[in-house]
């Protein structure tokens, strides 16, 4: 709880609100921010972006996972590999996705190893959270994706919860 009396706090407060008006977040990264506090109260596991078929291994590194686009260029498929390592240094679980654009949305077409059945969450800012399963052989479709900003959540039964980074799609 705040002071109201503090000289510190009030003149934060004043700034605060200075900026809210003068330039305010876009409410798309509001709700991108707030979502990924969401993850982290789930106490997920991070799933790493260990390869990305539009940037190389030292792209991904250096500049994190934001693809750019030229204007006017249609997208191309995509390959995204999410990855966690597991405490003894092997894999954990591996998220493999495809990412095609159909029309203005995008199919996610995915695969997990371990192979296996699991709930797979797509979350993004502007939509509502979209589930499906993945069936035994750890296979999903995710069809009507939003390009833009996307984290996938996957919940297998008798492991921990696993989100990936967001990454733009």
């Amino acid at each position: 709880m705040t002071d109201p009396t503090d000289p510190e706090e009030r003149l934060l407060s004043r700034l605060g609100a200075m900026f809210e008006q003068a330039d305010p977040p876009p409410p798309e990264l509001v709700e991108l921010a707030r979502q990924s506090f969401v993850l982290r109260d789930l106490d997920a596991g991070l799933a790493r972006l260990v390869e990305d078929s539009e940037l190389s291994l030292e792209d991904t590194a250096t500049r994190g996972p934001v693809p750019v686009r030229s204007p006017g260029t249609l997208p191309q498929p995509r390959q995204l590999t999410f990855q966690v390592i597991g405490p003894h240094g092997g894999d954990e679980i591996v998220i493999a996705v495809q990412v095609e654009p159909v029309g203005a949305r995008r199919r996610l077409t995915g695969h997990l190893a371990p192979q296996g059945p699991a709930r797979i969450e797509v979350r993004q800012p502007a939509a509502q959270p979209h589930r499906v399963d993945a069936d035994h052989r750890g296979l999903f479709v995710i069809d009507g994706v939003l390009p833009g900003p996307m984290s996938l959540t996957c919940h297998r039964a008798g492991a921990p919860v696993v989100a990936t980074q967001w990454i733009l799609v």
